[in-house]
């Protein structure tokens, strides 16, 4: 009976290792590839500024929305891999009347397939 159990359970395991080997996984969440980011907006700047404006106290202040660059980048989710996108640079006054807040931001949006996709505070890191 011990026997007909061993075998029964070493069948099921290979039944499940051969099941992973067969399996097409995709990128983990969050993760993509440079190949699936698609183009670039025509209208980023529009987007970006409107993005801006309706995240921050004072949506008169000034937004400067700089140029993305020449290719896909890549930011660090983790240690465990990059996600890719369009980087545009934002610059805008910051004004929240905390006092010693106010100066200058600059923010990175990551543009992925026609969207804003995530926000960053430094170029290599979302």
């Amino acid at each position: 009976m011990l026997g007909l159990m061993r075998g029964g359970l070493a069948l099921a395991g290979a039944a499940l290792v051969l099941a992973g080997c067969t399996a097409e996984l995709g990128p983990a969440e969050g993760f993509n590839t440079p190949e699936a980011v698609g183009e670039l907006p025509q209208n980023y700047k529009t987007m970006s500024e409107e993005w801006v404006r309706a995240s921050i106290k004072n949506p008169g202040t000034t937004i400067v929305v700089g140029q993305p660059g020449p290719e896909v980048a890549s930011c660090n989710i983790s240690v465990l891999g990059k996600h890719f996108g369009w980087m545009v640079p934002v610059r805008y006054a910051v004004d929240d009347g905390c006092g010693d807040c106010n100066g200058e931001k600059t923010i990175y949006l990551w543009f992925n397939q026609g969207r804003i996709d995530r926000m960053s505070h430094f170029p290599d890191q979302c």
